[in-house]
């Protein structure tokens, strides 16, 4: 498909040619691989946590050297903000429905309650934690 529209395009436009994506598409990319990584770190941690809790056996020791380089990668990708934000987020479980979790803005002092992943991201988003 992308081939095809490749071509259309040189065809249209020639070698000269720009072809760059709106910010909406940037934004849906960036939000989407968010929540994939956090739902997947999510994931894995309550898989950690139920084979300790049903069968005694603590992964921790096996994971870890495997954490830590997910840990430092997104560091790096998205900074230490965002980065502690997640961690924290994966660290709390699963939620119930009568807990209440805030992200604190540390400008304003303003505390945004989050239930939800996606509410996490655009929590970090509206606070500008993401680096640029």
């Amino acid at each position: 498909m992308k081939d095809q529209i490749k071509k259309a395009l040189l065809s249209i436009g020639g070698l000269n040619i720009k072809v760059e994506e709106n910010k909406k598409t940037i934004e849906n990319k960036h939000r989407k691989f968010f929540l994939k990584i956090l739902n997947v770190l999510t994931s894995i941690q309550e898989r950690s946590d139920k084979v300790y809790s049903e069968y005694g056996i603590n992964l921790l020791a096996y994971e870890d050297l495997y954490f830590k380089v997910i840990e430092d990668l997104i560091y790096e990708h998205y900074g230490e903000k965002v980065a502690e934000v997640m961690f924290w987020w994966v660290g709390i479980g699963k939620i119930e429905d009568e807990e209440d979790f805030y992200i604190k803005s540390e400008e304003t002092n303003e505390k945004i309650k989050v239930k939800t992943a996606i509410q996490v991201y655009n929590t970090c988003k509206k606070l500008k934690l993401f680096k640029d």
